[in-house]
């Protein structure tokens, strides 16, 4: 499947190279747009792109601008100004976008402005050239005339998630949620059985049903590893709002998107919508990874090449799955990264699937990583390792997760498939048992179905980790077997992989009371350092309260556990062993 999935790779980039493609975005550029740098620019070299970068960065403000690139279509279709949230022009500096695509051999540029209008004050236009922009040509040329496909899988919800977890509940008729669904359910299984349009209240409360092709229930059967003998979709109104319902049939069971999982709903509109795509669209996915298992997005990322090279389409994914990247094209790829000294986004075109992934600091890199949850714990561990030598530097790169624990506890689900050579180092108080979890000393009727190994999981990391299947409700043997097998490789990973400082907090490692008072006595001898201890309820509290005494204020809160750290590393005393002990222990 591997050398396969390059093989067509490689066909697609000859297509590229070889101008097959005929409607094409060759880049675009933000002379001033949102909260990206000025003059920001992303070259689409491949057929296929991908945005990489944390939450907030800036990568679906970028999937909806190139929404609204092709005639016919507007970014005010979602970003828009309210009194809440006012979207504010500069003088001269409009929000703007300018992209390039070719027309016979040569490339057009396009600058699409934001205009205010009594009556529409979100409205887009083309303008002319600006010449600040670097548009040399005199001529307004017409936008690019192409399908748009996007789809936000974070909202891509189905009609009953939709109602169930979503919309509030008000009815004079229906006692509950479950009541109503029971009644409009009935109105639902009509419009599949007839394909009729129900007039219940109101009428045309659904639109004709689409029965998926054969080629299409193919496709998602492989992609979900399931089969699927049909695949029907209806779009309605009966529950309230307006979504999509889908029906599935296999060989044994029939069923609904109220008992599939999200992921085979969300793929079952992703592969009809791109089946239904014209040639050379525009298609637009963000974050397509949502709920589904890693194989699930690797297979899909292999029907959306195929589809590219069938039908010329140009995809733009914004994503943080290193599944979905893993063996593309370097020039795929765009990091979007934060500057420090303005908070504005850049923009990186051309990094590797390991270096983009520095930004999501889940990457797996030629170094250890050391993942903590706060960042007293990493200049804790970072200094340690300085104290070992450079030898043991060139080993170990360790990040901060601000995520807190159980952030990092669920994102081992996605780790332990990457590399074995990130470890977490949590905090003493983190620590839930004596000993991980070992599987190989406990009798097979205590770790025989997934429930108990959930049990398991949750009694080390003290909070419920979701596994995403592959798949949604299939045979209850085969999710099973699945769910099993990946919570007994999180608990190996877990013991392998998982450690913890000694004590409660890396603050009460480092929290030295001589030190205090003579630094304070040094710094600020006026002040009483009682007062401190007085006002302080915990190691963190004192090192914070004491940073405020010395400095005035919380800005050199950092320096201050430096100085503390520093300390603590000279003194070389029995926490400080136990750290270095787990260094070493990592290298080997």
């Amino acid at each position: 499947m591997i050398n396969e999935f390059i093989k067509n790779i490689k066909i697609l980039q000859q297509l590229k190279d070889n101008n097959v493609y005929k409607k094409y975005i060759e880049y675009i550029r933000y002379p001033y747009f949102r909260n990206l740098a000025p003059d920001s620019k992303i070259t689409f070299d491949f057929p296929v792109t991908f945005l990489v970068g944390k939450n907030g960065s800036g990568k679906s403000s970028t999937l909806q601008s190139l929404y609204g690139c092709p005639k016919g279509y507007s970014l005010g279709d979602y970003w828009f100004t309210t009194e809440l949230d006012p979207i504010k022009e500069f003088d001269k500096n409009r929000n703007c976008f300018i992209y390039g695509h070719k027309n016979n051999g040569s490339v057009n540029e396009v600058i699409k402005q934001r205009i205010h209008r009594d009556k529409n004050p979100d409205y887009w236009e083309t303008a002319k050239p600006i010449k600040r922009y670097g548009m040399s040509n005199s001529q307004r040329f017409s936008p690019i005339e192409k399908d748009v496909v996007y789809l936000d899988f974070r909202t891509e919800l189905s009609a009953f998630d939709k109602f169930f977890h979503f919309l509030k509940f008000y009815s004079n008729t229906h006692k509950s949620k479950q009541d109503f669904l029971r009644f409009y359910t009935n109105k639902l299984k009509e419009a599949f059985d007839t394909n009729k349009i129900i007039s219940y209240y109101t009428p045309n409360r659904n639109k004709p049903k689409v029965i998926l092709t054969k080629a299409e229930t193919k496709i998602v059967s492989e992609i979900l590893r399931k089969e699927f003998e049909s695949i029907e979709i209806i779009e309605h109104n009966l529950f309230k709002d307006w979504g999509t319902s889908i029906r599935l049939k296999q060989k044994n069971i029939n069923y609904s998107e109220a008992f599939a999982g999200s992921g085979e709903t969300a793929i079952v509109i992703l592969v009809h919508k791109i089946f239904s795509a014209s040639n050379e669209s525009l298609i637009l996915l963000d974050e397509p990874e949502t709920s589904l298992h890693s194989g699930a997005q690797k297979r899909l990322m292999s029907f959306l090449i195929k589809e590219c090279i069938k039908k010329k389409h140009q995809v733009v994914i914004s994503t943080h799955s290193p599944f979905l990247i893993e063996n593309m094209p370097n020039e795929s790829i765009k990091v979007f990264s934060t500057l420090n000294t303005t908070g504005k986004f850049v923009i990186d075109n051309d990094r590797n699937y390991r270096e983009a992934f520095h930004e999501l600091e889940i990457e797996n890199t030629n170094k250890k990583i050391i993942l903590v949850e706060d960042k007293t714990a990493q200049i804790l561990i970072d200094k340690t390792i300085e104290k070992l030598g450079k030898a043991t530097q060139d080993i170990f790169v360790t990040k901060y997760l601000p995520g807190g624990a159980d952030d990092i506890n669920q994102r081992l689900t996605t780790i332990m498939e990457i590399t074995d050579d990130t470890y977490v180092v949590f905090d003493g108080d983190q620590k839930k048992l004596q000993k991980p979890v070992d599987l190989n000393l406990m009798p097979p009727n205590q770790q025989d179905t997934s429930k108990k190994l959930k049990e398991l999981i949750k009694s080390q990391t003290g909070c419920d980790v979701k596994f995403y299947l592959n798949g949604g409700d299939q045979s209850k043997e085969l999710k099973e077997k699945e769910s099993l097998k990946l919570a007994k490789k999180y608990l190996e990973f877990y013991k392998r992989n998982v450690f913890y400082l000694p004590l409660s907090i890396p603050e009460d490692i480092i929290w030295d009371k001589k030190f205090a008072k003579k630094l304070l006595k040094l710094m600020k001898p006026e002040k009483d350092f009682s007062l401190i201890k007085k006002t302080s309820s915990n190691s963190k509290e004192l090192l914070f309260n004491f940073c405020i005494e010395c400095y005035g204020d919380s800005d050199q809160y950092e320096s201050t556990v430096l100085q503390f750290v520093s300390n603590w590393i000279n003194k070389e005393d029995s926490n400080f062993r136990i750290v270095k002990d787990l260094i070493n222990k990592l290298k080997n």
